[in-house]
């Protein structure tokens, strides 16, 4: 599966992936300082945990992975490079609340709008493969970048906990902003995607 851009593209993994994710989940790379680091930073184990399971979705029949699915590569359409991944977990499966998840692996990208563009096509394809009512997002006030993405997007933000996350010398706010499948439609039209 593939839902093309202008600046990126979503698509399944696959086995040509291996070698990039080898470098991008570096226990070293910067994103893991931004991607909920409060949870403790992970080693090389955990890293390789997670390339191996990523590279067992490479190795799936498209016609045997879910839909939706459950995590796509995002790859500059420029370069072709692997650059992130975006991602949904079940916040509540029996209230059908989906959160969604954004990851840049290479911060030279930071900063480009490639990660604003890939999750608008990511929430585009999850409302149009479900029936969900709302998506959403959460980060902390230590991730100025998420936040913006959401900003970006017109995400509202729906809770901020206040001093939720003692972390690194200093407290952090939780924030969680999302969106109702009636505002998307109302705002994706800026979002320009082909899906195959």
């Amino acid at each position: 599966m593939r839902i093309t851009g202008e600046r990126v593209l979503l698509r399944d993994w696959v086995a040509a992936d291996d070698g990039p994710l080898r470098s991008l989940l570096d226990p070293d790379r910067p994103w893991h300082r931004t991607n909920g680091p409060y949870f403790l930073l992970p080693d090389a184990e955990a890293m390789e945990s997670m390339r191996i399971g990523i590279l067992t979705l490479a190795s799936t029949e498209s016609a045997d992975l879910p839909v939706p699915r459950g995590m796509l590569a995002i790859v500059d359409r420029v370069s072709d490079a692997l650059v992130g991944a975006v991602s949904w977990y079940w916040e509540s499966e029996e209230t059908d609340w989906r959160r969604m998840g954004i990851v840049i692996y290479d911060e030279a990208r930071w900063g480009r709008g490639l990660a604003s563009e890939a999750l608008a096509l990511w929430t585009g394809y999850l409302f149009d493969t479900t029936d969900a009512l709302r998506l959403d997002i959460a980060t902390y006030s230590g991730n100025p970048g998420m936040l913006g993405v959401g900003r970006t997007l017109g995400f509202v933000e729906e809770g901020r906990f206040r001093r939720a996350r003692r972390w690194s010398g200093g407290t952090h706010d939780s924030v969680v902003m999302g969106v109702l499948r009636e505002e998307w439609e109302a705002l994706r039209e800026r979002w320009v995607a082909t899906t195959t």
